[in-house]
């Protein structure tokens, strides 16, 4: 089991946190090769899906050399726990809530909770979270995420929702350290097709344009 550290900086290595929602099961790890082979190796799985914490338990076995796998929409503290029993290292949840912060930390993994301002950031990190996911982040802008870096630059930012290869550039050079990708990476037409390499080209497209925008800074 790696430290919380490293698993930290594996998390925001590429840059690029894949949102898994709702796959079929036997797609899974096929979709999962493809991303991992494609330079992500931070992987989202919501547990609003069918069997969530199973697959999530599955791939933790299969991929936990490489890739980090966490737990997506978690929205109490015992869907936290669940979680980690079943070796989610990262707790993501669409909005604030202390409790999982705190069982998430309690059990030594990554808590990042959604906010929507700078109160909800700034008590988020109080409270212990690592990092704080701007969801949807579409919705507010790139401005606000300027903004909030302005007096709160010690806040660690992944944005989620809306992010595509046409906007990821500005999100990062704006100060995300991580943006989370749904729909525009885990294309459903694409998985039922059983068109993995097309799934591993955007991948890496994703991880190349996360690359240059941080060596741009």
């Amino acid at each position: 089991m790696l430290p919380k550290v490293k698993l930290l900086a594996q998390l925001v290595e590429s840059g690029v946190v894949a949102v898994i929602r709702k796959v079929p099961e036997d797609k899974i790890e096929s979709l999962v090769s493809s991303l991992i082979n494609g330079g992500i190796n931070a992987l989202e799985i919501t547990v609003d899906s069918p069997n969530g914490f199973t697959i999530i338990k599955n791939l933790t076995s299969k991929f936990n050399h490489q890739a980090i796998i966490g737990a997506g929409t978690v929205l109490d503290s015992s869907s936290a726990k669940l979680a980690i029993n079943n070796g989610a290292d990262f707790i993501v949840s669409p909005c604030l809530n202390i409790e999982v912060i705190r069982t998430t930390l309690r059990y030594g993994k990554i808590s990042i909770p959604g906010i929507m301002t700078p109160t909800e950031a700034l008590t988020a990190i109080e409270n212990g979270a690592d990092i704080v996911k701007v969801f949807p982040a579409d919705s507010v802008g790139l401005g606000f995420i300027k903004n909030l870096k302005g007096p709160l630059s010690q806040i660690p930012i992944m944005t989620t929702g809306g992010i595509d290869l046409n906007n990821v550039s500005n999100y990062i050079e704006e100060g995300a350290v991580a943006v989370g990708i749904g729909g525009n990476l885990i294309n459903k037409q694409l998985i039922s097709n059983g068109d993995f390499q097309e799934i591993e080209e955007i991948a890496r497209k994703y991880v190349n344009v996360v690359a240059l925008a941080r060596g741009g800074k």
